[in-house]
């Protein structure tokens, strides 16, 4: 019995080795699309341009001589080249600090200033450029060409990429201004997601999009209803307050925050992710126990060299396979073995050490 487990356990990390060493689960990637908001408006600092090495832009566009698709220590532009210092700066800086040492965080930022959410429908994204082109509006165009001509392909490259080499935890999205007269607005934001979550294969109940209000205080600021109501459309949605977050005003409008605001609103996001990867985490079972069940009364050096064998297996990320089986108790952050003869259920522990 032993050498069949054995055997099983061999071949299980053969096939599960690679994706462990491709994939690093504590590599938290969010994906941030939308306008100047999620762009960011706020001057840099010098405070800005100092790098955490647990804090990561993905290189959605093409600019700073650095690659798309790439990781690079997170600092401004976090998204096309004129971006300043946004939510996302703030949400990462914040996420690295609440949580463990051993997470890194990641963020890929497709977002242009003053442009509809079918800039970014898969749908509409074409025929929204050109009517834009028609009619003379294409300042934004070489932002567009930065991130490749087409945002929603672009958000899904750098998902791709996500997937392999992280966790996608979520999606940042604050847009909306662009759009005050669209009434239809909420149902559009919602296929977007839909479409981001059926094309990368994410699991919709365990991938949330924070979706943020407009500056409560600006020219658009009573447009929050319909920024609720995109929230509440999404199973998954949730609603991140800007109540308190000042705007800034300036000589045509007031739609962007101040520096204060992005911090302010950018914490405010990273704060509701990281209650939602709380509710996330699984409740501990003290019920299970390391049990081993021997017969004392006989010595098998063959059974004793194979359990040594099995217990030093480099380890494997697996949670189940065919009888005898694999699985991975969350409590004890340890992978098991786990078989019954004669009605005995036995558990050899392969990873870990017993708390």
């Amino acid at each position: 019995m032993l050498k069949k487990i054995l055997k099983s356990v061999v071949v299980t990390s053969a096939v599960l080795g690679a994706v462990s060493f491709a994939q690093d689960p504590n590599l938290h990637i969010y994906l941030a699309y939308g306008q100047s908001n999620m762009s960011g408006q706020a001057t840099v600092t010098d405070k800005d341009r100092v790098q955490d090495p647990r804090f990561l832009v993905l290189r959605a566009a093409n600019h700073s001589n650095q690659k798309v698709g790439e990781f690079y220590p997170a600092a401004p532009p976090m998204g096309h080249s004129q971006s300043k210092v946004g939510i996302v700066d703030i949400f990462g800086r914040k996420m690295v600090k609440e949580l463990p040492d051993s997470i890194k965080i990641a963020v890929a930022n497709v977002a242009i200033g003053g442009q509809s959410i079918d800039l970014f429908d898969k749908d509409r994204n074409k025929s929204y450029v050109q009517s834009a082109k028609n009619k003379g509006d294409t300042w934004w165009i070489q932002y567009l060409d930065e991130y490749g001509g087409d945002l929603y392909k672009r958000i899904v490259e750098m998902g791709k990429i996500a997937k392999q080499k992280g966790v996608i935890k979520g999606f940042l999205f604050h847009q909306g201004e662009a759009d005050y007269q669209m009434n239809d607005w909420p149902k559009r934001v919602k296929k977007v997601y839909d479409d981001l979550i059926k094309e990368l294969e994410l699991d919709p109940e365990k991938t949330p999009i924070l979706i943020g209000e407009l500056a409560p205080t600006g020219d658009l600021g009573w447009r929050n209803d319909a920024v609720k109501q995109a929230a509440d459309l999404i199973p998954n949605g949730h609603l991140i307050s800007a109540q308190g977050c000042p705007a800034l005003k300036e000589a045509s409008y007031t739609l962007h925050f101040t520096r204060e605001g992005y911090e302010k609103f950018g914490e405010r996001y990273a704060e509701k992710m990281l209650e939602i990867l709380k509710s996330q985490e699984p409740p501990p079972d003290t019920s299970k126990k390391d049990t081993v069940v021997t017969d004392s009364s006989k010595t098998d050096t063959t059974a004793q060299d194979s359990t040594n064998a099995i217990r030093n297996l480099p380890s494997v990320r697996a949670v189940e396979s065919q009888s005898p089986r694999l699985f991975y108790d969350v409590y004890e952050q340890s992978l098991f073995v786990r078989f019954k003869k004669d009605g005995v259920e036995h558990r050899y522990r392969l990873t870990g050490r017993k708390k």
